[in-house]
């Protein structure tokens, strides 16, 4: 579980890695698990697919729509997320 003080820096870790992801297809919740790692986080992929959904709330992220296997859901970053990186400094 990640601390609510530490929820902005896994967004932006998030994001980060989603920026770094060029592919049409985008991420999965457990890759962008595994990615983020990197930024000192160990999420689950529920806590992953939650805060993704709050991002694509934001405008920041987008899910990318299926048209088989729905259930394997995938999110890309989005012209605003990589505003908000560059306004950010990242």
């Amino acid at each position: 579980m990640i601390p609510n003080e530490k929820i902005e820096l896994f967004d932006n870790a998030l994001l980060k890695v989603l920026d770094a992801n060029n592919a049409l297809w985008g991420l999965q919740a457990p890759a962008l698990c595994m990615f983020t790692r990197e930024f000192g986080f160990a999420p689950a992929a529920a806590e992953s697919v939650q805060r993704l959904e709050y991002l694509t709330g934001k405008g920041m992220v987008q899910e990318v729509p299926k048209t088989l296997n729905k259930a394997n859901r995938a999110w890309k970053i989005t012209e605003a997320g990589r505003r908000y990186l560059d306004e950010q400094g990242y």
